[in-house]
């Protein structure tokens, strides 16, 4: 009982501060095999560049993919690479576990997904408590969890409704380890109406307390303009915002199948891009870092 009451205690003070509080102007950075050949030197120069490019925050999209980053020589590379960036005064949002199969498994979810989600949460609470075992206090801004939500999987209610009490149940438990903001993202590709979408955000917020940022659908290429801002200016009103912030897209889909394959922005194109900024001092959050540095990543992911 005073368990479930510490709970709602939380998540009410989650609900009564404002979105704007804090904000911030971040990269994702998602990790890959593939970027343990960087150099260490190299990994500083980037870092040192986003700080003086005007990044304030780096979320690591995931710190557990699947297998990778499970053995201690991959948590030690990675813990080098988050103390290279709060060596550059870049705060953290540090990402849970993130799974391969992740968009598969709940592509039509079900009363079975739960187990699956269930085994997630487990995974992100160990995560939660290692990193604050691993990491100061003051340079953590928050968690952010893998999980994307899209505006298919969820437009069933019975769906639905699994994935906001399970959105509900972590946050609350992470909310018994840390005090930290809990962050999230989703994106549309015109699977629902701006409306019911809109109202989708707007239940998950008040039900989870999340901090929820809305990719703007600008890489992908999936909608034009004109019916991206019909989903996302609902979301951003200054005198009611729903969301906590945008993710601008700073690449280019060249792949829409499953195996999802991009490449970085002309060098004007992406100027352009990292000047945008989302309204009424919501975040601005940008993916993802190989786009900006892509002689240092040299490969299209």
């Amino acid at each position: 009982m005073v368990k479930k009451f510490s709970a709602q205690i939380l998540l009410l003070f989650a609900l009564l501060l404002p979105l704007s509080t804090m904000a911030v102007t971040a990269i994702f950075y998602q990790p890959q095999e593939s970027d343990k050949q960087i150099p260490s030197q190299e990994w500083r120069s980037i870092f040192h560049h986003l700080k003086k490019k005007g990044f304030d925050t780096l979320v690591i999209q995931w710190t557990q993919y699947g297998d990778f980053l499970k053995s201690a020589k991959n948590q030690a590379w990675l813990k080098e690479r988050v103390d290279q960036a709060t060596g550059e005064k870049l705060q953290l949002i540090i990402g849970l576990s993130s799974d391969p199969e992740m968009f598969n498994r709940l592509k039509e979810p079900s009363a079975e997904s739960k187990d699956y989600l269930t085994k997630l949460t487990r995974v992100d609470l160990l995560l939660v408590d290692y990193w604050k075992k691993n990491i100061p206090q003051d340079k953590i801004a928050g968690w952010y969890l893998p999980l994307e939500i899209d505006d298919r999987a969820w437009r069933d209610p019975k769906a639905f409704d699994i994935l906001r009490k399970h959105l509900r149940d972590e946050s609350q438990k992470i909310r018994m380890q840390s005090e930290k903001p809990i962050y999230i993202s989703s994106f549309f590709t015109g699977n629902m109406s701006p409306d019911d979408y809109s109202k989708m955000i707007a239940s998950l917020h008040e039900v989870t307390g999340l901090h929820i940022w809305i990719q703007d659908g600008a890489g992908t290429g999936k909608l034009n303009p004109s019916e991206r801002a019909l989903y996302l200016v609902p979301l951003t009103k200054c005198s009611a915002p729903i969301a906590s912030g945008l993710i601008f897209e700073a690449f280019k889909q060249t792949q829409h199948d499953q195996t999802f394959a991009a490449e970085s922005l002309p060098p004007q194109l992406l100027a352009q891009r990292l000047k945008l900024r989302a309204p009424c001092q919501l975040d601005s959050v940008f993916f993802e870092l190989r786009y900006l540095f892509k002689d240092s990543f040299k490969a299209k992911t």
